[in-house]
C-alpha cells in the first residue's frame, strides 16, 4: 500500500523523552490518520442474513447486533491496511472494555492509539440520532487506572472514532457515510444517554461531515468533562 509516509519500526524509550520530537509524533498521528481514512472505502451491505441448520434469518436493523457487524466488517480492513503498512495493533475482545481496537505507536514505546468504532442511524435527513464516546468517569478521570480499560488513558496518543452513518429503511440498513475524527472532534456538551455516564456527540449531520466541533481544541474536551458532574 503506497503511502506518503515512512514509519519507524523502533520505538524509541520514554524514558528520554528528548528523543522524542513533536514532529515525529504528529508525523505518525498523521499516518495512522490516513489509514483510518482509507476505511471510508469500505462498501458495506444493506442487509444481513444468518444461517441455521439450513435455514435463512435476515437481521433487520436492531441497533446493537448491527454496530457488531459494522465493527467486525471494519476490524479486519484496518488490519489489512496496518499490516501492508508495518503497524502492530491490539484486538479487544472484551465488550465493555474501551477502546474496541488499538493501534501500537512505532515511535514511543507503550504508546497507542485508540479505535473506537461505532455506528449510528440518521433520525432525520439532517440529523443523527447520535453516538456515546465512552464513560466521564472511571478510566477517564483515573487515567492511570486500567478498570474497563485495555491502556491506562494516559498511555494513549490520541483517540480516534469510525464512525458509520446509516439509513433504516425497512430491513435495510443502507450506510451513508463513514467518517473518521478525533473523539473531541465529535463530542458536545452534554451526556450521550440518560442512565449512563457517557460523553455525547454531535448530532447535526452537516458538522459531522464538514468537521465543525463544538469544542475548540482537545484540551478543552478534556477540560470540560474532567469537570462534569454525573
Amino acid at each position: 500500500m503506497d503511502s506518503p509516509f515512512e514509519s519507524n519500526t523502533d520505538p524509541v524509550d520514554i524514558c528520554n523523552p528528548e528523543e522524542i520530537g513533536k514532529e515525529e509524533i504528529g508525523k505518525e498521528a498523521n499516518e495512522i490518520k490516513y489509514i483510518l481514512h482509507k476505511l471510508s472505502d469500505i462498501t458495506i451491505d444493506d442487509e444481513f442474513t444468518i444461517n441455521n441448520d439450513g435455514n435463512k434469518y435476515k437481521l433487520g436493523n436492531d441497533s446493537k447486533i448491527i454496530s457488531k457487524i459494522y465493527e467486525l466488517i471494519i476490524t479486519e480492513k484496518l488490519k489489512y491496511l496496518l499490516d501492508s503498512m508495518g503497524f502492530k495493533y491490539i484486538e479487544n475482545d472484551i465488550q465493555n472494555k474501551y477502546p474496541d481496537f488499538i493501534i501500537i505507536s512505532n515511535i514511543q514505546k507503550e504508546k497507542y492509539y485508540a479505535i473506537d468504532i461505532k455506528s449510528t442511524y440518521l433520525k432525520t435527513p439532517t440529523a443523527i440520532n447520535g453516538f456515546t464516546l465512552g464513560t466521564y468517569k472511571g478510566y477517564f478521570k483515573d487515567r492511570t487506572s486500567t478498570k474497563s480499560i485495555v491502556k491506562p488513558y494516559n498511555n494513549f496518543i490520541k483517540h480516534f472514532c469510525v464512525c458509520v452513518i446509516y439509513s433504516r429503511d425497512g430491513i435495510k440498513i443502507p450506510v451513508n457515510h463513514i467518517i473518521v475524527r478525533e473523539k473531541w472532534e465529535i463530542a458536545r456538551n452534554s451526556a450521550g444517554s440518560g442512565n449512563t455516564c457517557n460523553i455525547g456527540s454531535i448530532k447535526l449531520l452537516s458538522d459531522l461531515l464538514e468537521n465543525k466541533p463544538y469544542f475548540s481544541s482537545d484540551d478543552e474536551f478534556n477540560t470540560f468533562w474532567l469537570n462534569y458532574k454525573c
